[in-house]
């Protein structure tokens, strides 16, 4: 467990076929937990709550940031323990109710693997119980947390990514990765839109560039300054690819 800047903390990369971060924002009405792992990793959430000093009826709010297992996994269990309010994107209210229509990219290899990931689903380990938000979301809404709410769509259709202005920091989601400390975009097969995805890059750095210090994303090491500027380069990189013959 990491405090990455004062107040909000990274749980860890918890253990799944692919390693997940999942983090706590503590703030004046308690703490908010944002996404929850794959399955079976609510206790050591909320182990991590404890070793705040905080009880399970001081999470008060949890947000997704899309509705994949690995992000979902533990999240009606955490609804039980905690009673705290499940916050989504309107778009993504969906694939919270039905996990199943969660698909994989539309590439030869996307289609290819599609039945293999209906059927990994049967396991509990990557099956995401079906859950109703309690309050959803679209892009630019302000949260009592300090977030702004960024659609950054692409990787799923309504995922969102948080931007809390004041203290510099973007809590990213899957818009965009820093596995092996390499600023990337979220991984063609299970990004159903690439271009949109792209295009979420490009917004969360032209648009919102100079209010960013700090990103954490799903999966990878935090940046802990020059977070901007990271996003900078990344989309120059993407779109002067893009425009190679």
């Amino acid at each position: 467990m990491q405090e990455i800047v004062p107040g909000l903390w990274d749980v860890g990369e918890l253990a799944s076929a692919v390693p997940v971060h999942v983090y706590l924002w503590r703030w004046a009405q308690g703490v908010t937990i944002i996404d929850t792992g794959t399955p079976g990793s609510a206790d050591t959430i909320l182990a991590a709550v404890g070793k705040l000093g905080l009880q399970p009826s001081d999470v008060k709010r949890i947000i997704i940031t899309h509705a994949d297992v690995d992000h979902t996994g533990s999240l009606k269990a955490l609804k039980r323990a905690t009673g705290a309010q499940v916050i989504c994107h309107t778009v993504e209210k969906e694939f919270l109710e039905h996990p199943e229509r969660r698909k994989t990219a539309k590439t030869p290899l996307g289609l290819l693997l599609r039945p293999v990931f209906a059927l990994a689903r049967l396991h509990p380990n990557y099956r995401a119980a079906p859950l109703a938000p309690d309050r959803t979301h679209v892009d630019g809404d302000k949260l009592p947390e300090g977030f702004t709410i960024i659609h950054t769509p692409g990787h799923t259709p309504g995922h969102i990514s948080l931007l809390h202005p004041e203290k510099r920091f973007l809590i990213a989601g899957d818009a965009v990765h820093n596995r092996g400390g390499k600023l990337g975009a979220p991984p063609p097969l299970f990004t159903p839109d690439m271009e949109n995805a792209h295009g979420s890059i490009w917004k969360l750095a032209k648009k919102y560039g100079n209010d960013i210090d700090t990103i954490v994303c799903g999966h990878g090491d935090p940046i802990v300054s020059g977070g901007g500027a990271r996003l900078q380069r990344l989309v120059e990189t993407i779109f002067e690819t893009e425009a190679k013959p």
